[in-house]
């Protein structure tokens, strides 16, 4: 049932206003304006067009820079943007059947209202230039004129069976590369194939009414807002995926590997975004492997990713994780060794839930080890007092862990770090994060410690002495054990910040800290070589978050080298269980144990998943701890 009511919004320099007409002039005269202009001064008239003729045949808009004239159907609002989709297909998937519309600010039509957009086509980029986003199709509309009131909504693309069903392997192919899909000659010599490339069949539904059908979360809810928030998705519960054995045992899906990170991002997860701007229910804290009922909703684009804006109310059902503790434990001549980003951790109030939280997990969790890795330890003021603010003592941030470890049972432990210069080691500005250790002393007996600066690194012959500079100097720590010593270098490699989006325009995208990584683990790879050349069988443990993956070749050949001095104990986990992070629904390792050869005989590992699975309202930290049991030879078995 619709209703017969043509009113319009215009929008002009400094004045909005609101006026009801029967319809526009030169459509009341039976005009057809013309593409371009007659000559002179005069700018062109608007050109009808379809809204599939203004998305065109892929990421840019052929009739962007003019002023169009359309119709649709709004399909959704939200705040000054609506989504406008005709009210039938033109059986074309490479084009969209919706556009979304920038109203200024406006007063807007409402969901279902049948319209007449005026206004100018543009290619926008969220976030601006800056960020590498994918542009955005949309008019900046100069009057909306409402015909009809009550109209049906266009059917939902169904991302499943019997619809279409998103690719499984390919964002981009690789014989397109490099490629800007922001730039106009670019975009249009990039070959548009939205049936097996991930960005392309994104683009192809960009704007329009979807239906993601039974779909699995494979990442916990991330809030985002005030009553808003973010699940990465998989269609029909994962039955689509490729490979076939891509899933966690808690049913995520896995990174897959490539030595430079550049193959399977499993373009087949789709983003459910809840925004109380469009979602009129509340966001359910849910853990990776809960289910949903279908989630309909308008596809749309921002912080570098597609995501579908849920416009009706979806049931959830949690999948009740319940991360159990490691299997393995310490004592006689075994040792335990974890590593722990603890996320920024300070004393201060804000962090006091995570505090308890992280003392149960070392605790009860991780059956509290012998020594403790930690990263991401900030000074005791945290981060409030800002670039100027030299504080770095941390004595009151690692006290007050290791009284939360013996609040949840665990041993009374020691701690030690060593500060860095104020804002010289990356992170939050002011919170001047640090590599720092635990250790049970009726367990193990300090020996010395050795914070690897330039200065150090140099000593020992390494080929980079400056490859840690503006991030966390490793600290290696020497303990005893019965009489035998084994030495940990706990490290936090150069952070993925500021890498560009995998569904972003530029292609390859860019990985920040690339170089900084790989030197990095040169330089780790060469100090440990020095300790092994000087202690021929010297037990080393080079753990930590190295922030790059178990496959990539800063891991498999430059800090091994090449496995002759170093084996990654992580790569014997089985592949199901081989993560710590999970970074939009790709569950990754980024958290590392190697050991030399000496500790390699009976040696175990266990990535305990006790946060990345979980919403950060169960969690401690966005990174899984790593907990190895190695065996210390007693003197009579040397």
């Amino acid at each position: 049932m619709t209703s017969c009511c043509t009113s319009t919004w215009t929008r002009r320099p400094g004045v909005r206003t609101a006026v009801v007409l029967l319809a526009a002039a030169f459509l009341a005269c039976g005009g057809t304006p013309s593409e371009t202009p007659d000559g002179g001064d005069e700018p062109a008239p608007p050109v009808e067009a379809d809204i599939q003729r203004i998305q065109g045949e892929g990421h840019l808009s052929p009739l962007a820079g003019r002023d169009v004239i359309t119709a649709g159907v709004v399909t959704a609002v939200d705040s000054d943007v609506l989504y406008l989709q005709a009210p039938a297909g033109d059986g074309q998937i490479a084009t969209s059947d919706a556009v979304i519309v920038e109203t200024g600010g406006v007063q807007v039509p409402a969901r279902g209202d049948s319209v007449r957009v005026t206004g100018t086509v543009e290619e926008h980029v969220p976030g601006g230039e800056g960020t590498e986003n994918l542009s955005v199709t949309r008019i900046d509309a100069e009057a909306v004129e409402v015909l009809a009131e009550g109209a049906d909504l266009p059917a939902p693309v169904r991302l499943g069976s019997g619809g279409r069903i998103p690719p499984e392997e390919r964002i981009i192919g690789e014989d397109e590369l490099p490629v800007d899909l922001r730039t106009p000659s670019e975009a249009e010599s990039n070959p548009f194939d939205p049936e097996t490339e991930g960005i392309d069949f994104y683009e192809s539904l960009e704007g329009m009414r979807v239906v993601v059908p039974d779909p699995v979360a494979v990442s916990a809810t991330e809030e985002v807002g005030d009553g808003e928030g973010e699940i990465w998705t998989l269609v029909e519960g994962g039955e689509h995926i490729t490979p076939d054995d891509a899933r966690t045992a808690a049913d995520g899906i896995r990174l897959q590997p490539h030595p430079d990170n550049r193959g399977d991002h499993n373009p087949e997860r789709v983003q459910v975004h809840l925004d109380p701007e469009l979602y009129p229910g509340t966001v359910p804290e849910l853990s990776v492997g809960s289910t949903l009922s279908d989630v309909t909703g308008v596809l749309g684009y921002s912080f570098g990713n597609f995501e579908v804006r849920a416009t009706a109310e979806v049931q959830s059902e949690p999948a009740g994780l319940d991360p159990g503790p490691t299997p393995l434990e310490g004592g006689g001549d075994r040792v335990t060794v974890a590593t722990y980003n603890v996320l920024n951790l300070n004393p201060l109030r804000e962090t006091s839930d995570r505090m308890e939280r992280l003392g149960r997990h070392i605790a009860v969790g991780l059956k509290a080890p012998d020594v403790v890795a930690l990263q991401e330890i900030q000074d005791e003021n945290g981060s409030r007092g800002g670039e100027d603010d030299t504080e770095t003592d941390a004595t009151a941030t690692l006290r007050a862990l290791a009284d939360a470890v013996e609040a949840a049972g665990g041993p009374r432990y020691q701690f030690f770090d060593v500060a860095p210069e104020p804002n010289s080691s990356g992170g939050v500005p002011g919170g001047n994060i640090r590599n720092a250790f635990l250790y049970d002393s009726s367990r193990v007996s300090r020996v010395e410690v050795t914070s690897l600066t330039p200065a150090v690194l140099r000593e020992a012959g390494v080929r980079d002495p400056e490859a840690f500079e503006g991030s966390r100097d490793p600290l290696a720590a020497t303990f005893s054990v019965g009489g035998h010593e084994f030495t940990v270098v706990n490290n936090h490699f150069s952070s993925r910040y500021g890498s560009t989006p995998v569904f972003g325009a530029v292609h390859p995208f860019v990985q920040a800290g690339e170089e900084e990584r790989e030197a990095q683990s040169r330089a780790v790879h060469d100090w440990v070589a020095h300790v092994l050349e000087e202690t021929p069988g010297a037990r080393v443990v080079v753990a930590g978050d190295l922030n790059t993956f178990e496959f990539t070749d800063d891991l498999t050949e430059i800090l091994p080298g090449g496995g002759k001095i170093m084996t990654n104990l992580l790569l014997d986990v089985p592949a199901e269980q081989r993560y710590s992070y999970v970074f939009e629904g790709n569950s990754q390792t980024l958290d590392h144990v190697f050991v030399t050869e000496a500790l390699i005989p009976g040696a175990r590992v266990d990535p305990v998943h006790l946060n990345s699975n979980l919403p950060s309202g169960r969690s401690g930290s966005d990174h899984d701890p790593v907990v190895a049991s190695l065996r210390i030879p007693q003197p009579d078995s040397l």
